[in-house]
């Protein structure tokens, strides 16, 4: 079948206006494509320090943003902290493009801070955007409270406490009751009962003294060397494991302490020589020497003269105070005698008051000292409370007894059975209060004071936080204050555990016209390292650094991890490139040594043929995987 002509003409014009019509839309829309620019994205934020949502110990030095897009000088940051604005100062655009920071200049307050941003937008639009983090009270702060990233980094390196052993504890408790009889007892004898040498239970007194004194302090030295070195008991008996006690002043105390014990071996079979004028002083100086370093249990870099003294003064008078009683209860009053035993029950009840008294002043300024007004905040300050209320009942006794001992031994000729055992029951009395106050002492010696930094807290403000890196080569690297000149640097290895060598952090500048910085880092596995500020990293110039950290681990090399460190130009010292430029030859590689925190289930950091930068100190922490 044909189609007609007439159909034929019909179609042809029917195409024919359906193509004119298409012609004249794509003239009318084309000039619109042509002269219009390409879609572009709102800009968004990257990434944040403090993150999004992160909880922080310490409050920062600086907030930093970083964007997916250029952003405009005329870009606004805000903060709102508890209801209020924060003391920050103007932006600081970072040399990248795509960063702003902005320095806090006053105390943030403890709560929440709101931080906005307003970036200008090319189309005449803005892009708003809202995040925040939390400051933390520094007084009731629980690490189940904090984010991961505090627990290691930025504001604040949270170390674990003194180690709580329970061992540990009864012996230190015990060695400090010996150490008390001893040498409290010795001076009880010089002062007011010289015929007590010879008495038979005197020589008995100071023998189960001596052996347990001497005892409890080697285990107090044992258990330490063990828990401090992470190594067995079994290790730890060998005298060759106690050199690490050697590194701080607190450890060579309680070496020093058994050696001191031990020493006093004459008092135990010559009682004598304690009134001998010539070996009178040889005698009482070991034990005397041995309670005053007591005061050193908590010594630290920041040596405290106050602090040391009062503590001394504080273990000599209780030791005075309970040792007196303990030989009261064990030689004295063990039953009937003649007028000495009056003489010496009259003699230690008139100097009791100032045994009590140099306590209690000496005491309370040694808690100033580690505690101050926060003492209810920290659990060593609640230890001490509950050591006053010990303290006060034993007191309260004493006067007790010093009334009885007035009224009814003042004109008394000798000690009849029912005096010395009415008196021998009150002495029992006060004496089982000592021994609640040495226990509290000895709990409170393995808990944290409220002034006091754990060992290896590291409370730098790190301007920049690098994510950690996760997988086999598990890492994080830290850098402040990202700005040009000096700045300190931080690295946490998470894995591999152990096996881990030829650790190095390269940081490559911007510019074939700057140079180059390497770090040798001394860890053999899980563990930090450090370099101050004062010997830090110099960067040269501003701009956007890659930092590549490289190892090789049990089974070969690790797979590189690359950051990338906005470096910001350093407006308050422009000097500081200039004084970079003229230490670091432009177009050569520095390399700087790094030093170890003693990495998590070692005993002392890898690389020891690494020469250390002066100045640096070593931090001991524990990295929190």
């Amino acid at each position: 079948m044909s189609l007609s002509p007439n159909t034929a003409t019909t179609g042809r014009t029917r195409v024919f206006r359906r193509v004119v019509l298409a012609m004249f839309a794509v003239g009318i829309v084309a000039p619109g494509f042509i002269g219009a620019e390409p879609a572009r994205a709102e800009t968004t934020l990257v990434s944040s320090t403090p993150a999004d949502g992160e909880k922080v110990a310490v409050a920062p030095a600086r907030i930093t943003v970083v964007f997916n897009e250029t952003v405009p000088s005329n870009s606004v940051v805000q903060a709102v902290c508890d209801q209020a604005p924060a003391p920050i100062g103007p932006a600081e655009f970072g040399a990248d493009g795509i960063s702003i920071s902005v320095p806090v200049v006053g105390a943030l307050p403890v709560g929440t801070c709101n931080v906005t941003y307003s970036i200008p937008q090319p189309d005449g639009k803005v892009a708003t955007g809202v995040f925040s983090f939390e400051v933390l009270d520094p007084a009731s702060i629980d690490p189940g409270d904090l984010t991961e990233a505090d627990l290691t980094d930025g504001g604040n390196l949270l170390a674990d406490p003194p180690p709580v052993s329970g061992p540990l504890g009864l012996a230190r408790m015990v060695a400090y009751m010996a150490l008390a009889a001893l040498f409290g007892g010795a001076v009880l004898i010089v002062l007011v009962w010289p015929e007590g040498v010879d008495d038979g239970l005197v020589p008995r007194f100071f023998r189960i003294s001596w052996f347990v004194g001497t005892i409890s302090t080697f285990f107090v030295v044992v258990l330490t060397v063990a828990i401090e070195s992470r190594i067995s008991v079994t290790s730890a008996l060998n005298p060759t494991e106690w050199f690490d006690l050697f590194d701080s002043l607190s450890g060579t105390a309680i070496l020093a302490r058994f050696f001191l014990v031990a020493a006093s071996v004459g008092v135990m079979v010559r009682p004598e020589r304690l009134l001998d004028p010539r070996t009178q002083a040889v005698s009482l100086a070991p034990l005397g020497i041995a309670v005053a370093s007591l005061s050193l249990t908590r010594a630290t870099a920041e040596f405290s003269l106050v602090g040391t003294v009062a503590g001394a003064f504080h273990g000599i008078s209780v030791s005075l105070w309970f040792g007196g009683l303990a030989l009261l209860l064990l030689a004295v009053l063990a039953g009937p005698g003649e007028e000495d035993l009056v003489h010496a029950v009259r003699g230690f009840t008139r100097l009791a008051p100032a045994f009590v008294t140099v306590a209690v002043v000496s005491g309370t300024l040694h808690l100033i000292q580690l505690d101050g007004g926060g003492f209810l905040s920290s659990r060593h300050g609640r230890l001490i409370v509950l050591k006053v209320i010990g303290v006060a009942g034993m007191v309260y006794l004493g006067m007790l007894m010093r009334q009885v001992v007035a009224t009814r031994l003042g004109k008394a000729k000798a000690l009849n059975a029912k005096m010395a055992f009415s008196l021998r029951r009150a002495v029992a009395t006060e004496a089982a209060f000592g021994v609640f106050v040495f226990a509290l002492s000895s709990w409170a010696v393995a808990t944290l004071p409220a002034n006091i930094e754990p060992a290896g807290t590291d409370r730098t403000n790190y301007a920049f936080v690098g994510e950690r890196s996760g997988g086999a080569f598990d890492v994080q690297v830290k850098v402040t204050p990202a700005m040009v000149g000096l700045n300190a640097v931080r690295i946490d290895v998470h894995s591999p555990e152990s096996g881990l060598t030829d650790l190095t952090v390269q940081f490559n500048p911007p510019t074939a016209d700057t140079a180059s910085v390497t770090l040798s880092v001394p860890l053999d596995g899980k563990g930090a390292a450090r370099l101050p500020l004062k010997e830090g990293v110099p960067f040269g110039t501003a701009g956007l650094w890659t930092v590549i950290v490289s190892g090789n681990g049990p089974d070969g090399p690790l797979p590189s991890v690359t950051y990338t460190v906005s470096v910001m130009a350093n407006d308050d010292n422009p000097d500081a490139a200039v004084l970079v430029s003229t230490t670091s030859p432009v177009g050569t590689a520095a390399t700087v040594p790094m030093t170890a925190l003693v990495p998590v289930g070692g005993s002392a950091p890898v690389g020891a043929a690494t020469t250390t930068v002066p100045g640096i100190q070593p931090v001991t922490a524990t990295v929190v995987p």
